[in-house]
């Protein structure tokens, strides 16, 4: 089951708004994917295969920092965090800011750096306005 459905309402961003399985995707007017996940969410490897699917399709293929917003999540087990750990090809993300905030999505955000070990820049943020400033910086890495 594809989890990829563009929104008619052209969303937050330039190239629309698209739901997956686990949030809502945007890409701003510089460049920045966006990935707000949804309050009490339980990623799994599935999810994470299928959100990096729908990340390829909204960035047609081409890396982008991006800044996902994990303040919501429930839990991610070790398969989605494994899936997200990739380097840029497999992710399409140059670099990741994570929007943290309680202690549990802070232990998750320090469990992914630690565990999986992403082959790109990640790092935590608590606020948006920080993550999106940081991931900009990115925006020409390639």
């Amino acid at each position: 089951m594809s989890t990829l459905a563009a929104s008619s309402s052209g969303g937050e961003g330039l190239s629309g708004t698209v739901k997956t399985a686990i949030g809502t995707m945007w890409i701003d007017a510089s460049g920045v994917l966006w990935h707000r996940l949804d309050a009490g969410v339980i990623v799994t490897g599935e999810h994470a295969k299928e959100t990096l699917k729908a990340v390829h399709e909204l960035t047609s293929g081409q890396p982008v920092p991006a800044v996902v917003d994990i303040r919501g999540t429930a839990f991610a087990d070790r398969a989605a965090r494994d899936g997200f750990a990739g380097d840029e090809e497999t992710s399409a993300e140059l670099a990741t800011a994570l929007i943290v905030d309680r202690a549990f999505s802070r232990r998750l955000g320090n469990l992914f750096l630690r565990m999986s070990k992403p082959a790109r820049p990640v790092r935590m943020f608590t606020s948006e306005e920080e993550a999106a400033v940081w991931a900009r910086t990115h925006l020409f890495r390639q």
